[in-house]
Formats: C-alpha cells, structure tokens, sequence
C-alpha cells in the first residue's frame, strides 16, 4: 500500500538563506536588537537615559560602518587612494569587468555577478540608516543615495553603464556621515581595477608629438621599414611643423627636429626612400620628388625628379631612382659626401615597361621587374654602389608567374617595396592575384614566392618576413573585422586568419568603433589595438595569430576620463600603429595631443620619451 502524502507544509525545510540575503537579514536583527538591548539595559541598570543613547549611538556607529563597509568593498574594491573619486575606481572596475562572463565576475558563495550582488547590500545600508533614526529631509542622504545607487547596481547593463553620479553621490554622502570602512571577511566583492592611461595621465608623463591633435593620416613613415622608425608630421596648424620624429630602435625615446628651412614651402613631403638606421633620411617634396629631393638633417639638394625611391648613408652620401620626362629615362642619381650628384641612365637588357610599377631603390640594391627577350617576366638586382660611378650589372633571381595588377588610383603605391632586419632584406612585388617574396640572407636571394596574402604591411624580423592585412568590418559593424596574416621565411609561409567576433565572444558591443583598430606584426607575434565599442577605452591583445583569439585584454587607455572625472565624450580622436624589428610604436591622436607608446617583444607599452632638437 502506499504511504499517504502529507499535506502538512511545515514538512518541507525552506532553502537555505543565500549569502547576501544573510547580511540583509543580519543588517534588520541588529536594529531589533539595539532597542530590545537598550530598553533591558534601562530597567536592569537604571543607568540613565544618557548611558542608554550612548551605547544605542555605538552599536549604530558599527552596524552603519559595517554595512557600508560591505557595500562599499563590493561596489569599488578596497579603501580609495588619497584623492582618488569614487566614481574613477567604479570605472577601473568596469573597464576590467565588463567583458567578463557572469560566472567570472561572481565571488565563490555567492549567486549573482557583480555589480548585481551589491545591490542588496546597499538596501542593507539604508535599512540600518533608517533604523537608527538619521533619516533627513530632502531624501539627500546617506540612506537615499545608497537606496538610489543599489537599484542602479541591479541593472542588466550596470557592468557598463556611467553610474559616476550616483557613485560619487553615494560616497560623498558616506564622507559627510564620517562612516568608517573596516575590513570585509565575506561576501561579494569589487573585481580587480585597471589603471590605464588617460588624457590627464599621459601629459603628466611625457611630452606629445604635438599639443595640436591631428588625423592620424598625416603621420608619414618610412615607405620601407627598417631598424629604426621615422615619422615626418606635415600638417597646417601644427606646431614645429612640418617636422621629422626618429623613435630609437632599443628604447622608449624619440628625437624630434623641425626640417630645414631651405625645403619647399607648400608642397607634400613624404619619405618615399630608404636610409641607414644611423642616417638622416631623404625627403621628398612635390609629387615623389618633383619639387625636389633633400637630406632632412642638413637639406642639402640630391636632385629633383619624379622618383620611385631614394637611398641616404649617415656620411653624407644619397642615391636616388626616378624619370626624366624629358628623355623618358630610367635615371640613377648618386651624390658622394660633399660632392656633386651625377646620373646614371638605366639600360637593362630586357623590357621594363612601366618603370613606376617596375622598378625600387632600396638600400643599396636597384630592384627590377622585367621581361626577357624569351618573352619571360623575370625578377632583377643589383648593388649599384653609392658613390661610384660604376654601372649596375642586374642578376635573374626568378620568375615572376602574374603581370601586376594596375588599378590606377591617385594613391596606389608603386609595385615594388620591401623591409630590412639586421639578417635579412626582403623584396616584395605585386602581382595581379597574388604577391611575390625574395629574401636576401646570408648575401643569397631566394627565388620569388607567394607570401598567399596580398597587400598589407610588411614587416621584417630577423630572417623572416609578414605580411599583416587589416579588413575593418565597416563603422558600424567593428565586430566584423578581420586580420589575415602571413609568416614567411625561404622555406615558404603560414597563413592565419583572425576574426574580431571571436575576440569579442559575441559581446559585439565591444567591437571596434568607428574604424578605430589597426593590427602589425611584432616579432612573429601579432599586436591588435581598438578602441572597444563605447565604453570599452583603448584595448590591445598580442600574441601568436594563432593564439590571439583566445588572448587576454590589456586596456592601454581610458578615453573615457580625463581631468579627475568620468567624461561624456571620448577623448580620443585617432589611433594607428607601426611595427618594426623588435618593437612597436602606437600613436594616439587626443584631446590633449598626439601622443606616442612603445611596444616591446614581451608585451609591455611604455610612453615614448620625446626631446626636441
């Protein structure tokens, strides 16, 4: 037979209180117990009234501290530095919790995520202010603006909202009240806080590259990357302008020094050659060199041609590739140290075609693409020597299997460029699908290969060469962003391809804003910075393209605060990076100026010294 079922509910044993439902409920018998204690203290003793207020004043003295205490340990963490807002700590907070998963950001023992699990606890807090009778007029105090900021808390989107009002408020009214934290040994806390750089914090520790912010796209590089990095800033209204930065290839600092005066007023200036990692380089001015092409430290004249490149030696010595319309000449120019330059007409035993397309100085090697009289479009170099005389004798490295593609926009590049390490020189041509990769190692070249990614940048380190290519998901829609990325060496490359939805796992909000996310190799790793969707500041992932998807987040900037609070704006205008061999130099266009970081291989950013020269 079966046993008949109770209908009785005292039966059923309730569930466990929860954590935080302790504290609250531990918070309301306190204040029960204040005026039980209080009244039995009076009969028994008949210690007066006044012993009676003063034992109830202490015991809500220590309810209060140990309410707040709680709250406030969940809300921001640890007792705030001298002079440190409240509301800057809830968005260090923020910035680290708010790409956190739920289960991430909940302590052990307790069952919602922060911020959520500090809503109670604020409740808790205007329960014992209310209890021990310090309710004021005008619902301005500690007990209202508590009330007011848990509900914030328990808000779906207060992991990222701008809660600096109600956290500011709030802790004010703590300071006015002269409640004093203690230490929590339980319950929900506060994540970890960030501490990144901001708008105020970087012009405390360096000097920018300009007080005037500017687009980004108004810093020229060299045109083929190297050891050193050199950044020549042509932008009206800029002070100091137009003016070359060199960043120093084994620290944080960059030199920076207005060009000469003796350069053309009023004509673009780019650095579209290539120089010695101890040499000044060549400027050229007007279109590729038109208006003439100069050293930048001593603006002496090289010549003025329409030119594919050029060539500058710390001793003096320059060379430079270009067209004479007047001949239609493929010309050499090479001015020793202290001399005179002199041209070399350009003969090669096959056909070149269109020289722009066709034909590179880089260092010291003349680099050709041509077609044989077999009718074979091959790969050709040569040393030319830079204060000779002698005439370039070009060597067959390879075939080159595609015609390259002319598309024919006013700012396509020329066909052939290439990146220097302190092992290697690498060449790089455009194809009509595909590019095609020589190196130079060991005083060898190797036979053309596909690097399998077209365009992007090309970077060198050591006997390797990448190409790493940005596909930015379109303004409004940063999470569709992808990075495709090839590693190359003699013995031919790996291919990966990085997609931002991955990085983000499917919190989308976080994605790039407004196209602001550049990505460069650095080292064989890959370094990927953006500014994440609103509210997210300035973040940067690196590691193996491989592995980036599953990388950490460091936050290099709050664009968000600036001047001791929490901004409605962004403070950030720009974003871009540059890569060389063994670092990596991101720029950020502010409110307060550009300024410039250091990457080094093991991941630390560094604000670049800056000295004017």
């Amino acid at each position: 037979m079966n046993e008949p079922i109770s209908s009785h509910a005292a039966d059923h044993e309730p569930p466990p209180p929860e954590p935080v439902d302790e504290l609250v409920e531990d918070r309301k018998k306190r204040g029960r117990r204040l005026v039980t204690f209080g009244a039995l203290a009076l009969v028994i003793g008949g210690g007066g009234l006044f012993g009676l207020l003063r034992y109830q004043d202490a015991q809500n003295t220590k309810a209060l501290s140990e309410a707040w205490s709680a709250f406030a340990t969940c809300t921001i963490g640890p007792e705030l530095d001298e002079n440190e807002a409240a509301s800057k700590r809830f968005r260090r907070v923020q910035l680290e919790a708010m790409t956190m998963t739920d289960a991430e950001r909940m302590t052990p023992g307790v069952d919602k995520p922060w911020p959520a699990a500090c809503a109670p606890l604020g409740h808790a807090v205007a329960e014992v202010w209310k209890s021990a009778g310090r309710t004021e007029e005008g619902g301005k105090d500690l007990g209202a603006m508590a009330e007011s900021l848990a509900k914030s808390l328990a808000e779906p989107t207060a992991r990222m909202a701008d809660l600096s009002e109600a956290i500011d408020a709030a802790f004010t009214q703590a300071k006015k009240a002269a409640v004093q934290r203690v230490v929590v040994e339980k319950g929900p806390r506060a994540p970890e806080a960030v501490r990144p750089l901001d708008a105020t914090r970087l012009d405390e520790l360096t000097e920018p590259l300009s007080r005037t912010a500017f687009t980004l796209r108004a810093a020229y590089t060299d045109a083929h990357p190297a050891g050193v990095m050199r950044l020549l800033i042509e932008e009206k209204g800029v002070e100091k302008a137009p003016f070359l930065c060199t960043f120093a290839a084994k620290d944080a600092k960059a030199t920076c020094k207005s060009l000469p005066g003796s350069l053309p007023k009023g004509h673009g200036l780019r650095l579209w050659g290539t120089a010695d990692d101890d040499s000044a380089p060549l400027v050229f001015a007007g279109e590729r060199g038109q208006a003439g092409i100069f050293r930048a430290d001593s603006g002496d004249k090289v010549d003025a041609m329409y030119s594919y490149g050029g060539y500058a030696k710390k001793d003096g010595a320059a060379a430079a590739l270009g067209f004479d319309e007047k001949t239609k000449d493929l010309l050499l120019t090479r001015k020793a140290s202290g001399g005179e330059p002199g041209r070399t007409k350009i003969e090669p035993d096959f056909r070149v075609g269109n020289y722009y397309y066709s034909t590179q100085i880089l260092w010291d090697h003349l680099i050709l693409r041509g077609v044989t009289k077999q009718n074979e479009r091959r790969l050709f170099v040569s040393p030319y020597g830079v204060a000779g005389k002698t005439e370039p004798s070009f060597a067959d490295i390879g075939e080159l299997p595609e015609p390259g593609l002319v598309e024919g926009g006013a700012d396509e590049p020329p066909h052939i460029g290439g990146c220097r390490s302190s092992e290697a020189m690498v060449v790089r041509v455009k194809g009509y699908d595909n590019d095609f990769m020589s190196f130079l190692v060991g005083g060898k070249w190797s036979p053309p290969m596909s690097p399998k990614v077209s365009d992007g940048l090309l970077s060198c380190h050591g006997t390797e060469a990448v190409v790493t290519r940005l596909y930015p998901g379109g303004p409004d829609k940063g999470w569709a962003t992808k990075i495709a990325q090839s590693q190359c060496t003699t013995a031919g490359c790996r291919v990966h391809d990085v997609s931002f939805d991955k990085i983000l796992k499917g919190q989308y909000e976080f994605g790039p804003r407004e196209l602001k996310v550049d990505a460069v190799d650095v080292n064989g790793k890959l370094l990927v910075v953006w500014a994440a969707g609103e509210r997210g500041g300035v973040r940067m992932r690196y590691a193996k393209a491989e592995e980036i998807e599953r990388a950490d987040d460091s936050i290099l900037y709050d664009d968000l605060y600036k001047d001791g609070q929490v901004q409605k704006l962004s403070t950030l205008f720009d974003l871009r990076l540059f890569s060389r061999d063994g670092f990596a130099i991101l720029l950020l266009s502010t409110v307060t100026g550009v300024y410039a970081l250091r990457l080094d291989t093991g991941g630390g950013m560094t604000p670049v010294d800056v000295t004017w020269e």
